[in-house]
């Protein structure tokens, strides 16, 4: 049985980049949509937290700036993860809210396997994990449909939905989210590398 305590303030846990599920969600002067999809992770039964940083339960706050940590539980695997909440605020009238879903490379590693490298040209995710995160991203486009989900390594920022309305020079090996009800405005050669939802 894992120590949940001892796995959470592990801090060799908390190295590497990024391994992240992106949302860019809505214009900055908007933020209850940031607190549904907060109230949705955090209320998930295989989810643990939010904790502060001595493993302590904390409450969720209605902030546009938010980092929350906790566990996520998969089958027999326990791994730590943080919610980071994100509004661009200059300026604030063009700026967007986000939100975002972090698994630190290093901790993937060691809860699932040296195999997992998800910061490669060619990532692996472990495959418990990715259809979380592909559940996860469904799920949250019906709390509130966001302008454009983003799964990557360090993806965060990266593109915004007007970046799909012209050509790209790479993707990066990015996955991409778009509603269905957005297609009309994206670059044709894009819609390729689109998953909708």
């Amino acid at each position: 049985m894992v120590d949940k305590r001892k796995l959470f303030l592990n801090t060799n846990l908390r190295c590497g980049g990024f391994y992240e599920l992106c949302i860019q969600v809505c214009p900055s002067i908007e933020s209850k949509p940031l607190y549904k999809y907060d109230n949705y992770i955090w209320s998930l039964p295989n989810v643990e937290g939010p904790y502060d940083q001595n493993f302590n339960q904390i409450a969720l706050e209605q902030k546009p700036w938010m980092e929350y940590q906790g566990i996520l539980n998969l089958e027999n695997y326990s791994i730590p993860f943080k919610t980071i909440n994100i509004r661009e605020d200059d300026p604030i009238e063009t700026g967007f809210n986000w939100f975002d879903i972090c698994f630190y490379t290093e901790a993937i590693e060691q809860v699932f396997g040296g195999d997992y490298n998800t910061w490669e040209d060619i990532p692996k995710p472990p495959e418990l994990l990715k259809r979380f995160l592909l559940e996860t991203v469904s799920n949250l486009y019906k709390e509130y449909s966001f302008e454009l989900g983003l799964l990557g390594f360090e993806v965060s920022g990266q593109y915004y939905l007007d970046d799909l309305k012209k050509k790209l020079s790479k993707m990066y090996f990015t996955e991409f989210f778009v509603g269905k009800e957005k297609l009309t405005s994206i670059l044709p050669e894009n819609k390729k590398e689109i998953n909708v939802i």
